[in-house]
């Protein structure tokens, strides 16, 4: 960038280094009370105080009189203030004018009127000073009583005392020196007495000049029962001596006619309570008049009004109030707000209430809409705090910073102890935050804010200034500080960065000059004060703001300073006189961001000047002030020559990543990723003791092969921020080379450097250890926010989840046994009430099962269960399998369901030994059947039959099983109590011989399976169970000779052949009976034939095939069989 054209001198880097820790300080301090006001001075302020109880400060005026000498004052009205002279021992009423000094108590009293006739008049409390307004420079002042009373029969009965008010008005001097001078402004005499009329007129309540000091306008909220008048008179002693004395007075209610109905509000309006006039509200050039009537309708009105012809003022608009009690025109002010021309309209309402919003009053303006007002008028509404009754004054203070713009102050005299609210025009109308908050706990001062005048320049600075008084018998003067407007440039060598140019001189190292060139405008254009501006110039701003570490070192820089800011001072002499300082910082080595621009801020500040010993009397001269707007920092920032970013200079990355996780054995280098399950999630078991991992893959390459300038471009910077829960931490990483891994300090957070850069087509694989000791059987997912980040140009990087589900597998097992494993049925049946004991059911057979849970105990995860299904009955409900017993060894306190399934025929053994001789028996049957004792049947082995079986190999074998719906089962539930190692259940049941007998003799075999599982419940969703199960097969053969003897008996077959024998002779006798083996009869004779000649004549004719000739029949033939 140019430097800023003109002649300049260039501050020297190093120049007053030991000053650079004061300048530092100073420079904090301008921005602190920068950023809490705006050009209003609150550490130079004026006090005047009066005596207390009088009300002093309760209105006030700024006055600046020409002759016969130049003195400036505040004018402030006591309204409780004792009497003097003839009016001792009451309370008339004063006005004070005050000084421009730093004194506070050298306030004198204006003497106005100090006689009293009291046969016709009461001026005890009569209010003086409850008004005050001046025409402003040189012009008149005016200060009204509005409860000055009128009396009539005095001591009598029938004494009347009527308040109808009166104002005294005085020449600039505070002196009676013409005719308009003096107390007789009191309109409300002579004039029908009354409250219907004019006794209460209360005139002077609110008091104003016109703008061009023409005319003099009084309210008078008293009259006609309270709804309110306005005046509106005569006020130019140069048109009075030039005989103009048809021009007014007007009234609302026209001066002459005194008709109540010409005034467009109720009664008890209070028209009249706030007045003020202005050019430009309804048409330009022409002077309109505003009254507020704050009890118009219950919520307040605002009227405008004009000369309508030589005594009315007619009605041109009225605004009314949006809220019920809300005082609407309680203060009304006009000024120029946006700079159009035209004048708008400020109106306050300090009763306006919001409970939700905590709203405690209200100010309205109107920014004038070219004189076209309507009933759709949308004013700006600022609000005030709950119970402040901001806006009871709202005042027009002039233009605070000569930027153009008119500006008013708000006073909210119960905001805590009363604060004034500031706003500045602006083109939009009006900027709703105040530039500027002046509080009286600051100065001490309670309901602060009540009056409030301004616009006229006290100190000659060409500033208006502000006085606020209050209802705590003191006023305070803010006088106003010159507004300086800074015009900045700033250069920049090199705009580029090459980090291989080494152009630091006397130095290794990359360098960058900053240069920055200031000069400054004011008003007036002649004001040139002496101004010292702080420059502070810091750099990596943007970054720094991210949390990461800044790049630079200014060289010029002081030993308190960080390495990336410098502050130096600029002496400005005069205005549109440019002066220029220059920093150098160098860029540190090795710096990882080289993407990034390094961002520039130039901030500055005027150099408070230090307090001075001032006269007690004469004011101190008020040190200028920045402009608020435009803001007081510069902002620029230097860029890096970028490279493997295209031919657009701008690198466009495209990086993306793939996961997995996985598990490695210790000491091993062999990744296996975990199995996934039908949804393609992976799983991880919680039983699994080994590593595990993440496995990572990250690519740069072209989105679109076809077109690889689009993206793919280095990415600068690359980093891979990965997030673990509370379950997961940092274990360690296998990474490439150039890649660099570093956790915290708990290993939550993992942060990855993947390259600066990381080149276009780049392609890493790399994995991070994860420790699981924090897993816990809560644990259902594990998961890690992958995020990648570049300071290259990808804008659709977001977060990554890699996620693998969680399942907890119990190494729960269980097998089982039956002995012997193979039995057989023969004998004869019995039936169930015939038998006595155990041994007459059947064989015996031990059924044994074993659950086994080598890992931590079962309470931790839930209740365990065995199931075991027993087949206790076939499909026809005869007996299968007989229980007889079952015992647990394991914990004593194991009871098992559906226990009155065993036994239920309460069967006992009828010798001890008898079970031994089911052994013995059962040993006999095995040297046919040669497996070993205690093997458990397989699918396998049930194909092999002994040699006596295999006889009977022609006949069909048969499976027993509950499942397949030939056998019916009971169910048998064990809990598995908190235990490890081993649980085993026993079951002695007996074969029920007799079902056997009847339902299967001729089953070549048999095959029973008793099934038993293990089953889990838990609140745990994500707990598994891998073959908790188990099936018994029992082989179960008819002993060798049962189909033999099951053949029909050889009587039985005689029987039946002798019965079949009788059957078929009785059955020829019937059929003999019956004819059936007689032969048919027929009639000894043969057919006859005869022959008849036909008379030739008779005879039929036919034709021939071969010759088609027609012959005719000879003869006719007839068969007779003799039987008619």
């Amino acid at each position: 960038m140019a430097a800023l054209v003109g002649h300049g001198n260039t501050a020297s880097p190093s120049s007053r280094p030991s000053h650079r820790w004061t300048t530092l300080i100073w420079a904090l301090l301008t921005l602190i009370y920068q950023v809490w006001g705006f050009n209003l001075d609150t550490t130079h302020t004026l006090h005047k105080l009066g005596d207390r109880g009088t009300f002093f400060g309760f209105s006030l005026a700024l006055h600046q009189q020409l002759t016969p000498d130049p003195q400036s004052w505040i004018l402030v009205g006591a309204p409780q203030a004792a009497g003097q002279g003839r009016l001792r021992g009451s309370r008339p009423g004063a006005l004070f004018r005050c000084p421009i000094t730093p004194e506070e108590y050298d306030c004198e009293r204006v003497d106005i009127d100090g006689d009293v006739k009291r046969e016709r008049e009461s001026k005890d409390n009569q209010w003086l000073g409850v008004t005050v307004k001046s025409q402003g420079i040189g012009g008149k002042v005016v200060t009204c009583a509005h409860l000055y009373e009128l009396r009539q029969r005095v001591s009598k009965p029938s004494e009347t005392r009527d308040p109808i008010g009166r104002c005294y008005v005085l020449s600039e001097d505070l002196t009676e020196r013409d005719d308009l001078d003096g107390g007789e402004w009191k309109f409300c005499e002579g004039r029908p007495q009354g409250h219907e009329q004019f006794g209460f007129c209360q005139q002077g309540l609110s008091v104003s000049f016109t703008p061009d000091n023409n005319f003099i306008l009084f309210g008078a909220p008293g009259t006609y029962n309270w709804k309110g008048e306005m005046r509106v008179q005569l006020f130019n002693q140069t048109l009075l001596d030039l005989g103009y004395y048809d021009d007014g007075p007007y009234e609302v209610a026209d001066q002459k006619q005194l008709n109540a109905q010409l005034i467009p509000v109720p009664y008890h309006s209070y028209l009249g309570f706030s007045v003020d006039s202005a050019m430009g509200i309804m048409s330009l050039g022409e002077l309109t008049f505003v009254a507020g009537a704050p009890r118009a309708n219950h919520t307040g009105a605002v009227l405008l009004l004009k000369k309508d012809n030589v005594y009315r003022l007619v009605p041109q608009h009225i605004f009314w109030g949006e809220e019920l009690a809300s005082s609407f025109g309680y203060s009304v002010a006009t000024t120029d707000l946006n700079r159009d021309g035209w004048t708008d309209l400020i109106v306050g309402a300090p009763n306006f209430f919001d409970r939700k919003a905590e709203i405690g009053g209200a100010v309205y303006v109107y920014l004038n809409p070219f004189g076209h007002w309507d009933d759709q008028a949308r004013p700006i509404r600022l609000n005030g705090t709950y119970d402040s009754m901001f806006g009871m004054t709202v005042t027009n203070i002039g233009d605070l910073d000569q930027d153009g713009y008119g500006d008013i102050a708000v006073g909210a005299p119960f905001d805590g102890d009363g604060k004034v609210f500031i706003y500045r025009g602006s083109d939009a109308g009006i900027e709703t935050k105040p530039a500027q908050v002046l509080d009286g706990r600051d100065f001490d001062v309670r309901r602060f804010g009540y009056s409030i005048s301004g616009g006229l320049d006290i100190d000659s600075n060409h500033y208006p200034d502000v006085a606020v008084g209050s209802l705590n018998d003191s006023v305070v003067l803010f006088r106003s500080r010159p507004v300086i407007h800074v015009l900045r440039e700033m250069s920049i060598d090199p705009q580029n960065i090459d980090l291989e140019q080494n152009n630091c001189q006397g130095r290794d190292g990359v360098c960058v000059e900053v240069k920055a060139c200031f000069t400054f405008t004011a008003h007036p254009a002649h004001y040139s004060p002496h101004i010292t501006l702080v420059v502070h110039f810091e750099a990596d701003t943007e970054r720094r703001k991210l949390g990461l570490p800044h790049r630079v070192n200014f060289l010029g820089r002081s030993s308190l300073e960080p390495e990336y800011t410098q502050t130096e001072e600029v002496e400005l002499h005069r205005q549109l006189h440019p002066v220029c300082t220059t920093a150098v910082f160098q860029l540190h080595e090795n710096i990882r961001d080289k993407l990034r621009p390094i961002s520039l801020a130039i901030t500055h500040t005027i150099k408070p000047q230090p307090p001075r010993r001032h006269s007690a009397k004469k004011l101190e001269k008020l040190p200028p002030i920045l402009n608020v707007s435009p803001s007081n920092t510069l902002h620029s920032e230097v860029n890096f020559l970028r490279e493997g970013c295209g031919d657009d200079k701008i690198c466009q990355s495209n990086l993306k990543l793939s996961y997995q996780f996985g598990t490695r054995p210790l000491n091993s280098d062999l990744f296996t990723p975990l199995p996934k399950d039908e949804y393609d999630v992976q799983v991880f078991s919680l039983s699994d003791q080994r590593l595990v991992v993440l496995e990572i893959t990250v690519t740069n390459m072209p989105s679109d092969p076809l077109y690889p300038e689009e993206d793919g471009d280095d990415a600068h910077a690359a980093q891979l921020l990965i997030s673990f829960p509370n379950t997961l931490s940092y274990a360690g990483s296998r990474i490439p080379p150039q890649m660099r891994c570093q956790a915290n300090s708990n290993g939550s957070q993992v942060e990855c450097e993947l390259g600066n850069p990381v080149k276009r087509d780049t392609k890493l694989k790399f994995s991070i250890n994860l420790s699981t000791s924090n897993i816990t059987i809560e644990t259902t997912e594990l998961t890690a926010d992958l995020l990648l980040t570049t300071i290259s140009e990808q804008p659709d990087l977001v977060p990554v989840t890699a996620f693998a589900k969680v399942v907890i597998e119990l190494p729960l097992s269980v097998s089982g046994l039956a002995r012997p494993h193979q039995l057989f049925f023969s004998g004869t049946v019995r039936g169930e009430s015939a038998m006595t004991s155990l041994e007459d059911i059947g064989s015996p057979v031990d059924f044994e099962f074993v659950v086994s849970n080598p890992g931590q105990a079962l309470q931790t995860f839930g209740s365990a269960f065995l199931n075991i299904m027993w087949p206790s009955e076939l499909v026809n409900e005869k007996w299968l399998l007989y229980p007889a017993s079952l015992k647990f060894k394991g914990h004593p306190d194991t009871h098992c369901s559906n226990t009155a399934a065993l036994n239920p025929l309460k069967l006992q053994s009828s010798s001890p030994d008898e079970h031994q001789l089911a052994n013995h028996t059962v040993g006999r049957t095995r040297r046919s059947h040669p497996e070993e004792e205690g093997q458990v049947m397989t699918k396998g082995s049930v194909g092999r039959i002994t040699p006596d079986v295999a006889a009977s190999e022609r006949r069909k074998s048969l499976k027993l099983d509950c499942l397949l719906g030939s056998a019916r089962c009971v169910l048998f539930q064990c809990p598995l109590h908190s235990f490890s190692g081993q649980a085993v259940f026993k079951i002695d049941a007996r074969l029920w011989n007799s079902s056997f007998i009847e339902e299967f003799p001729t089953v070549s075999a048999l095959e029973l399976l008793v099934r038993a599982n293990i089953t889990v419940k838990s609140s745990i969703k994500h707990l598994v169970l891998r073959d908790a199960s188990a099936q018994v097969p029992v082989m179960i053969y008819p002993e060798p000779g049962l189909a033999d003897q099951s053949w029909i008996p050889w009587w039985i077959i005689l029987i039946a052949i002798l019965a079949g024998i009788l059957l078929l002779t009785l059955l020829v006798c019937i059929l003999w009976k019956c004819g059936f083996f007689r032969r048919a009869q027929y009639k000894d004779k043969l057919p006859q034939y005869h022959a008849v000649k036909i008379p030739r004549e008779d005879r039929p004719q036919f034709q021939t095939e071969k010759s088609g000739g027609v012959h005719k029949k000879e003869w006719a033939t007839h068969w007779s069989d003799g039987t008619s």
